[in-house]
Formats: structure tokens, C-alpha cells, sequence
């Protein structure tokens, strides 16, 4: 009953009867427009739309139509199309601008992408008739094809782009000769404000370069007839009003780029192709040939802008994603500022000089393991990793390839160590640790076994905060077979670089202490004497342990079982390293791998340094039974 009210309805439209399918004929329904690149499109969307027109006297219904791009039917909504007027498809779910009296049309399978090459499309109406076809040629950005009344196509003489839903522009309109008003503004109106040289690194933002003007007039200032300059090469800028107090990112046409809300994007077709990273020349000069701003900017680090301050002076970006494009600079000195409570806050971002150090590193691993780096804060700061990277410095001083630290995103608290690694498992499988969640996975470079040179740095500005030319060498004489034994660091406050300042991590703590203490953290004590005790019984475990404390690191231990007859029976260590503070775990077995049994024995010890230093244990203890 609905439908037939609803068929009484329009029957009686006074624009005259609905056509039935059989009356509609070849050409009653014309493609009229077509719009597939719409990308730099200012006063529409930009999205892609053709347009189709009413040529008969008649309303046609579009129930049961298709519309064929490449061969490929997309089905269209049954919708009213008026004697005259005009409808435009378009994808569903895509912003279109439609001029008043034309109709929007959106279409669940329109094409998701129409070729700017060129393609076939056709309408065919529910009787299977071919309406009309038409096969449109090379597509220009931010313009459509139109066609005129002889069924010839040309590109839309519409400043906009495109007429979407009303009657074509004109096929030959007439010359319009522009009277240029005089462009009164002068040097220092508009400024250089940021220039990002080197995207290579960055995230939060498209890898593009770009450079910031700012405009500090207080009138809106055209960019017609004004040029950039880089490197004495001028480039024309498309004509754009920037208004009082706002900014405009400059790049390259055709590329990805990101500007803040308030911001506008300046596309330029012979913007370069890549500003060089050690630093250029560039200006800004206006139709009447005056030169706005220079700037001569430095050498660019990865991923972070140079941007400009009140006074004129330049500083690397402060904000964490590598700068500010379309909106008001970082602030060239972050203020520590004070939280709700009043104090001030624990992290920061900015990590300088030494606050972080080298602690620890494995450059050969256990088969099967995986090399690490570990570094420690010493600031008394809680630091973040996000701003830095490391790399491997060359023979000639160059970098090889820096691997950000990023994904590192938890803070570093002061006195608290991270681990860096290519595989976590490679390294927890290994070592214990009581801090599993310090090791991280991250991308590093791979560690010589025999020594490199390793650099700690911003990131931004490559401002160097440790570095260390760790060599093989630096392990200790006890050592034969380096694979999985770590080089620590023996004092966090001495030098990163002297050798004097690692060793091999001691045998006790399983050859390296990642994210831990290190085994030869030392702080050296000229008034303590070496100390030897013999070995002590821990009922929980069945285990004994023995504690040797020494004045300084480098110490190695032989320990021994004999019986009272004088026989040996067990070697609990045999020239083993020894930290300052260092616990032996033995099982209580002997040299034939049993439990010895329940009875009084001797225990030898000798706790001997290089120097000649060296100290003696004898002590009768009993092994008890378990």
C-alpha cells in the first residue's frame, strides 16, 4: 500500500511523469563532468566525483542503474533525477560539495581511486541499455574534464576546479587580464620562521622537508609575485593569503606532509627536491623584488628543525617530535615547571653530558644469545630515552648508521640501569636479573668482538652525552673464552674510557649482570683489608656459600676441599674472578660429583691480585648431612 501511495505521488510531480525504463533511450542521461584528481583542490573536498545530466523532458529514476568504470558495475541508489538537472556520484562516506540545485549521489562501490591515466565509464540504465559512455583523457590535479553541448571534453575553466552539480563553465572563456594591486609590504613583514633540512628519522610527522614562514604584519599579506630563494635559485610561490599572525609550511608538490591546525600548507611544484644538510642560504622576496627574511641555517641533524626565536637567532627544536610545522615555535629553553603539589617534576627530557654512561656491554654472547648494551643514569634526574641514539663511530670520525632509542618510552629514574638488545630472550635466558622489564628490544648495531668505538647521543642536535672504545682486551688475564662474558664497568663516576675502568663480570654472578649492580662495582678503599670466610651451610637450599671482600676488584680465587688426612676431595675455584663484594655458591659435592658425606674437612683459600696482593685461608668446617 506504501509503495503504490508512494507511486501516486510522484506520478503527479509537476515536473512532469517518472519515465519508464523502456522509454529511457541512449543519451536521455549524459556523463557530464568527471573529477579523478582531485588532489590540491582549496574551495572543495578532495574527492574524487562524476557528474551526470537529465537531457530528456522527462524525471528519470535511477533505480536499478549502474554506473561501469574499467568494466566494473557499481550499483547506484534508486534516486529522482529532474528534467535539467544535474547529480553527483561519489564514494560513500567521502566529504562532496554539490552547487545548490544539483543533487548529491553517494555510491557504496564507487571506485575507491579513479586513474588519473585515464579510463572507460559508462551509465547503463536497469533495462541493460548503455545510456552513455564517454573515455576521459589525462586527469590534472585540482581540475575536471567537462563536456560542452557538441559532447567535447576540456578542462573546467572554473577557478575552483570543477562547477559539481550545475552547468559547465565555459569551454573558451574570455581573457581575464589581472590588474596587480602594488605590494606595499616591507622587509621583515613575513619571516623565516623554521626549517626542517633533515626529516630523515622522523614519526610523528611525514619524512618531508619544509620550511615555516611567519607572517608578522598585521595585515594578510598575498604571496603573488613572491619567490623563494634557496641557494640563489628562486622558486614562484602559488598565489596565497596568509593572514596577520599566522604561519605557512613550504614544500615540495606531490609529497605527504603534516601542518598544525591554524597552519596552511603551501604546495610548490619546484620547491627542491632535498635541502642540503650542511646548511644553505635561504630568502624571501616579494613581487616588488625586496627581500623579506634570509636566514643562513647550520648544519641539520636527523629529525629535528631549526626554528627562530623573537630576537632573530636560531636553536634546534625543543619539541619532541622534531618541530612545530604551521604553529608558534618550542621554546628554546624548557623551565622546569612545577606541579600541582609545587614540586618540581622528577623527568625531563633533555639529557645532557655524562647523565648517562656506558655500564656494561657483551659484544660476544653465548651461542644461541644475544649481544647487549647497558647503560646507567647517574644524573640523580629520572631521564627518558626517547630523544636519543647511538651508533658506531668510524675510523675517519664519521657515524655509521644511528639506531634511535624511541621505543625505549619508560623513564629512567636516577641510579637505575636499562638494557639494550636485539632479542630480549637472548639475553634472559642467559642471565638472571630481578628486573626483566628493564631489558628492552630495540635495533642496535652490531657489536665488533674484538672492540668498536660506541657513541651515546641527542639525537637532534648530536650532542655527545658518553662514548666508549670498548677492546677485548679489556677482560681480565682469568678469562680464556670471552663468548658470553660482559665487560663491566667497575666505577660508574671514573672515566668511561680508560681501560683501567672495566673488566670481565665475575663467574659468581654468571658472567654479566644486566640491568642489575654490576658483579666489579667497586669503590675502591685503601683502609679495608681482604676478607675470607670459610664456607657457611644454608639450610634452605642444601647449598654453602663463601664471602671474599677485597679493597678493589682484579682479585681471583682458588678454594679447595681437603679431607684431615690432607687428600683433596673438592675444587670449588680455580683462579675464578672475583668482585669486590663477591658470594661462591657450592653444592657441597666432590670431585666425583657426589655429596660428600657428613664429616669435618679443611677449607683452603687464596685470594691473590696480579700486583701480588694476596691472602690465605686454612679452616677446618663440617659438612652436614641434608
Amino acid at each position: 500500500m506504501e509503495r503504490l501511495l508512494f507511486m501516486i505521488s510522484i506520478l503527479i510531480l509537476p515536473t512532469g511523469l517518472i519515465a519508464l525504463p523502456e522509454e529511457i533511450s541512449a543519451g536521455d542521461v549524459l556523463i557530464n563532468e568527471i573529477m579523478a584528481n582531485p588532489v590540491g583542490l582549496t574551495a572543495f573536498p578532495e574527492t574524487e566525483y562524476v557528474e551526470i545530466y537529465n537531457a530528456s523532458g522527462d524525471t528519470v529514476s535511477l533505480d536499478g542503474w549502474s554506473f561501469i568504470y574499467d568494466g566494473k558495475p557499481a550499483a547506484l541508489p534508486d534516486s529522482l533525477l529532474l528534467p535539467g538537472s544535474y547529480a553527483v556520484l561519489f564514494r560513500n562516506g567521502s566529504e562532496v560539495h554539490v552547487e545548490s540545485g544539483g543533487i548529491a549521489i553517494p555510491v557504496a562501490k564507487f571506485p575507491s581511486a579513479l586513474s588519473n591515466d585515464g579510463k572507460t565509464v559508462k551509465l547503463i540504465n536497469a533495462a541493460g541499455l548503455t545510456i552513455d559512455f564517454t573515455s576521459y583523457a589525462k586527469a590534472k590535479a585540482a581540475q575536471s574534464w567537462e563536456r560542452d553541448s557538441a559532447g567535447d571534453w576540456y578542462l573546467s575553466s572554473d577557478p575552483r576546479g570543477g562547477t559539481p552539480g550545475a552547468v559547465n563553465s565555459p569551454k573558451d572563456p574570455p581573457p581575464v587580464i589581472p590588474v596587480p594591486e602594488p605590494d606595499l609590504s616591507q622587509p621583515g613583514d613575513v619571516l623565516i620562521s623554521e626549517i626542517m633540512a633533515n626529516p630523515a628519522g622522523l614519526t610523528a610527522f611525514p619524512e618531508t622537508e619544509y620550511v615555516e614562514i611567519y607572517n608578522a604584519s598585521g595585515d594578510t599579506v598575498s604571496l603573488n609575485g613572491w619567490y623563494f630563494v634557496y641557494d640563489g635559485k628562486p622558486t614562484a610561490l602559488p598565489d596565497s593569503l596568509l593572514l596577520p599572525g599566522s604561519y605557512a609550511v613550504l614544500f615540495r608538490g606531490g609529497r605527504e606532509i603534516h601542518v598544525e591546525s591554524g597552519g596552511i600548507a603551501i604546495p610548490v611544484a619546484t620547491f627542491p627536491s632535498a635541502l642540503s644538510n650542511d646548511g644553505k642560504t635561504v630568502k624571501l622576496v616579494n613581487a616588488a623584488g625586496l627581500t623579506m627574511d634570509s636566514a643562513n641555517y647550520a648544519k641539520a641533524p636527523e629529525a629535528c628543525a631549526w626554528e627562530r626565536n623573537r630576537e632573530g637567532d636560531w636553536y634546534l627544536s625543543n619539541d619532541l617530535r622534531g618541530g612545530t610545522p604551521g604553529t608558534v615555535n618550542s621554546p628554546e629553553h624548557i623551565p622546569s615547571r612545577p606541579d600541582e603539589n609545587g614540586e618540581l617534576p622528577a623527568a625531563d627530557w633533555i639529557v645532557y653530558e655524562k647523565d648517562l654512561v656506558f655500564n656494561e656491554i657483551l659484544p660476544e654472547p653465548f651461542p644461541g644469545g644475544s649481544e647487549y648494551i647497558e647503560l646507567y643514569n647517574r644524573s640523580g634526574r629520572t631521564l627518558r630515552m626517547i630523544g636519543l641514539s647511538i651508533a658506531v663511530r668510524r675510523a675517519d670520525g664519521e657515524w655509521h648508521t644511528r639506531h634511535t632509542l624511541a621505543s625505549v618510552t619508560e623513564p629512567l629514574p636516577p641510579g637505575v640501569y636499562v638494557v639494550l638488545t636485539g632479542q630480549r630472550e637472548g639475553v634472559l635466558r642467559f642471565y638472571a636479573t630481578s628486573r626483566p622489564e628493564a631489558v628492552c628490544e630495540v635495533k642496535l648495531p652490531e657489536l665488533n668482538n674484538t672492540g668498536a668505538d660506541l657513541v651515546l647521543f641527542r639525537t637532534k642536535d648530536g650532542v655527545v652525552i658518553d662514548e666508549v672504545s670498548y677492546s677485548s682486551k679489556w677482560h681480565n688475564g682469568a678469562v680464556k673464552n670471552p663468548a658470553g662474558v660482559s665487560l663491566e664497568r667497575i666505577q660508574p663516576e671514573a672515566d668511561t674510557q680508560h681501560a683501567s675502568n672495566w673488566t670481565s663480570a665475575t663467574a659468581a654472578a654468571g658472567y654479566g649482570t644486566p640491568a642489575g649492580q654490576n658483579s666489579q662495582y667497586c669503590v675502591p678503599d685503601n683502609n679495608k683489608s681482604i676478607s675470607l670466610l670459610s664456607p657457611e651451610y644454608l639450610p634452605e637450599t642444601g647449598e654453602y656459600v663463601i664471602v671474599c671482600r677485597t679493597d678493589r676488584t682484579g682479585y681471583r680465587l682458588k678454594m679447595e676441599v681437603f679431607s684431615l688426612e690432607g687428600r683433596k676431595v673438592a675444587e670449588i675455584s680455580n683462579n675464578q674472578l672475583s668482585g669486590q663484594d663477591s658470594e661462591i655458591r657450592w653444592d657441597g659435592c666432590g670431585l666425583d660429583g657426589n655429596r660428600l658425606r657428613a664429616d669435618v674437612y679443611i677449607f683452603y683459600a687464596e685470594c691473590y691480585h696480579p700486583d701480588g696482593q694476596r691472602q690465605v685461608l686454612r679452616k677446618a668446617f663440617l659438612i652436614k648431612p641434608r
